[in-house]
């Protein structure tokens, strides 16, 4: 499925929330691989930005709980 135009605007705001609250930039890994997610939330056919938050938040904190604790450190900086 193809995202449109629109769609890639909304994900962009919600990714740019997310790394803001997470102090990241779109470059480091937690960023990109919230983006991956995202694209996969709008290949599903999601477009609202607070359910595309809520799910972010959500799949990255249980993405994030099951890292080891070196790996976690090494995700945060």
């Amino acid at each position: 499925m193809a995202i449109e135009l629109s769609q890639i605007a909304i994900l962009r705001r919600v990714l740019e929330a997310f790394c803001s609250r997470h102090d990241l930039t779109f470059s480091d890994r937690p960023a990109i691989i919230a983006a991956r997610e995202l694209m996969k939330f709008a290949d599903e056919g999601e477009n609202d930005p607070d359910v595309l938050e809520e799910r972010l938040n959500d799949v990255m904190q249980a993405s994030h709980q099951r890292q080891p604790p070196f790996q976690r450190t090494a995700a945060i900086g």
